[in-house]
């Protein structure tokens, strides 16, 4: 296992070579190790220099992998789960509870709680805790998301008709002609730096209803570091739905 630094931070590796022409591929593994697959005759240096040039990216895959653990897994909506929210973990733990107050969800102590009575007759009781889950999402994503667009509208002198939390299956986000924005709920599991960024490339359809390079510019005045955020929902979207 060999290392490269960047900055104050070690990135150990392992190089394997195989029958590949010129590609390079950098693999980030669940327990975080890194792996390079490269081609039989390519010299170490120049492994070392493509490493060095995709370190920031490595180190912010291996964040999310420790941050996210098991969340991107098939859920069984059991206690011990984790779920995201914001950029962090939060463990599952179901309860039951008194009549009148099962299937809520709530944050208590650095745990989602969920309440159930455990014997409701139309669901199963994942299926209670699923919803209740979904639910307390879907709140929580309508006030995050009102709370910061209202920051960035004043920034950018554009506010829209509405604002909307939906259940959208492709977008994160989108901007209609007559100003209503439309939010995926599951965005509130990202980071609240990806939250911004999604908020502010709607927010900027107001002024700009195209991918122009002006829409561009004006999301980079507002989010400066933009790619780097649009990149990481591109590479790690699929860790933040169920």
């Amino acid at each position: 296992m060999d290392f490269i630094q960047f900055g104050s931070k070690k990135i150990n590796f392992e190089i394997k070579r195989g029958n590949r022409e010129k590609s390079v591929s950098i693999y980030v593994h669940p327990a975080a190790k890194v792996t390079v697959l490269a081609p039989r005759n390519l010299d170490e240096g120049k492994i070392r220099i493509i490493l060095q040039k995709k370190a920031r990216w490595i180190i912010e895959k291996q964040e999310l992998i420790r941050n996210y653990g098991d969340s991107n897994l098939v859920k069984e909506f059991v206690s011990g789960e984790s779920f995201p929210y914001l950029g962090k973990n939060y463990r599952l733990k179901i309860v039951r509870s008194s009549v009148g107050t099962e299937g809520k969800c709530k944050l208590v102590n650095g745990r989602l709680l969920v309440e159930t009575n455990g014997k409701s007759e139309s669901e199963s009781e994942k299926a209670v805790v699923r919803k209740a889950i979904i639910e307390w999402y879907f709140e929580h994503a309508e006030n995050k998301v009102k709370e910061r667009l209202g920051r960035f509208a004043l920034q950018i002198g554009k506010w829209p008709a509405s604002v909307e939390i939906k259940n959208q299956v492709r977008r994160w986000g989108s901007c209609s002609r007559n100003g209503i924005i439309r939010f995926n709920w599951r965005i509130i599991m990202a980071p609240v730096s990806i939250v911004d960024y999604v908020i502010v490339h709607e927010l900027c359809h107001l002024v700009y209803a195209q991918h122009s390079s002006q829409f561009w510019q004006k999301v980079q005045s507002i989010i400066p570091d933009f790619k780097r955020r649009r990149d990481w929902l591109k590479g790690n979207g699929s860790i933040i739905r169920f």
